[in-house]
C-alpha cells in the first residue's frame, strides 16, 4: 500500500473545490435480471391500523411519465441506508474512529448511540443523565455559534449521516454522505397464502367455540393461529425489467461549511468515504426477499467521480483500504470524548412527560430537560416559599379586617 498522505485530498476541501463525489453502482437480484424481490413497504399514513383489512402498507412505486424506464420503485430508503452504514464503526478496525457512546437501560441491556435512529437527537440520549445535557450543549453552540466541535468530539457520525434536534434546540445537520437503491422499470405482483393448523382445536374440544367469533384479523383464534386463515392479494414482490441502481453522493459542500477547521474536515470526509466504499454481506441482504450482488465485478467496488458546479466531471478510484488508513491517520487529530457507559434517566424522562405538550417544546428550546425541570422546581419552591412569607404575615382583628 502506497504511503498515506494527510493532505491527499485536500483539494476536495477547499472552497473552490468539486460539489461532490458521486458514487454509482448498479444491482441485480442474486437469483439473475428479472427475478422477483421485495422492496420495502411503507404505512398509508402515521393513523394507519394494522388491525383493519385494506390498511396496511405498500411498495412506494412512482410512474415517470416521459421516461422510457416507466417508474421507479424505491428499494431502500436514505434513512435506511444510513442505518445500515453507520453501525460498522462498533466493529473493528472501525471502532476505533469513532467515540463509542453507551447508553445502559434496564435489566442489563445497553444500546450503543451508533444504533440510534435519530443519532445525537434521540431519546435514547437525550434522556441520559451524563450525556443528554452534553449533548444538549453541543447543539446549542452550533445554534448559537455555529461550533460543530464539541459534537464532532462525542458523536462524529451524527454530522456525517445528518441529525435533526427537533424535539430541543432545533439545530438540523445536513447529510455528509447520501445514498439510495432504486429500481427502475418493475412489476408489481400480489400473492395468496392458506394457513392450516396442526390440529382441529375446536373440532375436538380443545378450544371452546365460543371464541370463534368474528371474521379475519378479528376472529380471536385466526389472532391466535388457532384457525385456518387466507391471506389473499397481498404483496407479492416486483420484477425489475430496467435497473437496480445505487445512487449516492458525499456532499463536499455540507461538509466544508460545517467547519473551518482542516483536521476535523478531513476526518469528516475519511468517515464518509470508508462508509461509502466498505462492503460486506450485509450490505446487500436488505430484508427477506430482497438479497442482492453486483451486476459485475467492478460493480461491487462501484463507479467514482468528482462533479464540480461548471459540469466537469473526473473519474476517481477510491480503494477501501486506502481510505481506512487514511481515517486512522485523521482521527489522531481529532480528541475525542470517550466517556463511561451512561445511565438512562427515568425519573427526569417520567416527570418530563408530565409536562404540557407546548410548555415541553417551549422548555427545551431553552435548556436540557433535567435542567428545566430543576429550574421548575426551584421557581416553584421560591414561590413556595414567599407565599408562606405572605401568609405568616397576615393578622386577624376582632371585627374581621386582616392587617400586615
Amino acid at each position: 500500500m502506497s504511503e498515506i498522505k494527510m493532505d491527499q485530498f485536500d483539494s476536495w476541501l477547499q472552497d473552490d473545490g468539486p460539489a461532490a463525489l458521486v458514487f454509482h453502482r448498479i444491482l441485480l437480484p442474486v437469483e439473475g435480471r428479472e427475478s422477483w424481490i421485495f422492496p420495502p413497504t411503507f404505512a398509508q399514513s402515521e393513523s394507519a391500523d394494522d388491525e383493519e383489512e385494506g390498511n396496511g402498507g405498500d411498495y412506494r412505486i412512482d410512474d415517470l411519465p416521459d421516461d422510457p424506464r416507466r417508474n421507479v420503485c424505491l428499494i431502500d430508503s436514505i434513512g435506511s441506508q444510513a442505518n445500515r452504514m453507520e453501525p460498522i464503526f462498533k466493529q473493528q478496525p472501525y471502532a476505533a474512529l469513532v467515540p463509542q457512546l453507551v447508553v445502559q437501560l434496564k435489566n442489563g441491556d445497553t444500546v450503543n448511540l451508533l444504533d440510534a435512529g435519530h443519532r445525537a437527537a434521540d431519546a435514547l440520549v437525550r434522556f441520559s443523565k451524563s450525556l443528554g445535557p452534553r449533548l444538549w450543549a453541543a447543539f446549542e453552540l452550533i445554534k448559537k455559534k455555529g461550533d460543530c466541535s464539541a459534537l464532532a468530539k462525542l458523536a462524529p457520525t451524527s454530522l456525517v449521516f445528518g441529525v435533526w434536534d427537533s424535539r430541543a434546540t432545533g439545530v438540523k445537520i445536513q447529510r455528509i454522505v447520501r445514498s439510495v437503491i432504486r429500481a427502475y422499470n418493475v412489476k408489481k405482483a400480489k400473492r395468496s397464502a392458506t394457513y392450516q393448523t396442526a390440529y382441529d382445536y375446536v373440532g375436538n374440544e380443545l378450544i371452546s367455540s365460543e371464541h370463534d367469533k368474528g371474521s379475519g384479523k378479528t376472529n380471536p383464534l385466526s389472532q391466535e393461529g388457532f384457525k385456518n386463515s387466507l391471506a389473499t392479494g397481498t404483496h407479492g414482490g416486483i420484477q425489475v425489467i430496467g435497473d437496480i441502481r445505487q445512487e449516492a453522493i458525499i456532499n463536499l459542500v455540507a461538509l466544508r461549511t460545517l467547519t473551518s477547521d482542516l483536521n476535523l474536515k478531513r476526518y469528516l470526509l475519511s468517515i464518509a468515504l470508508v462508509s461509502l466504499s466498505y462492503r460486506d454481506q450485509k450490505c446487500f441482504n436488505l430484508r427477506e426477499g430482497c438479497l442482492l450482488r453486483a451486476k459485475s465485478k467492478s460493480d461491487f467496488d462501484g463507479s467514482w467521480k468528482t462533479v464540480n458546479f461548471d459540469s466537469t466531471e473526473n473519474p476517481i478510484t477510491i480503494d477501501h483500504c486506502a481510505v481506512l488508513e487514511y481515517a486512522k491517520s485523521a482521527a489522531q487529530n481529532i480528541t475525542f470524548e470517550m466517556p463511561k457507559p451512561d445511565e438512562f434517566d427515568k425519573e427526569t424522562a417520567e416527570a418530563w412527560l408530565k409536562i404540557e405538550k407546548k410548555e415541553r417544546k417551549r422548555l427545551a428550546k431553552t435548556m436540557h430537560p433535567a435542567q428545566a425541570l430543576a429550574e421548575k422546581q426551584r421557581k416553584q419552591a421560591v414561590k413556595d416559599t414567599k407565599k408562606n412569607i405572605d401568609a405568616d404575615d397576615l393578622t386577624i382583628t376582632t371585627d374581621g379586617e386582616q392587617l400586615r
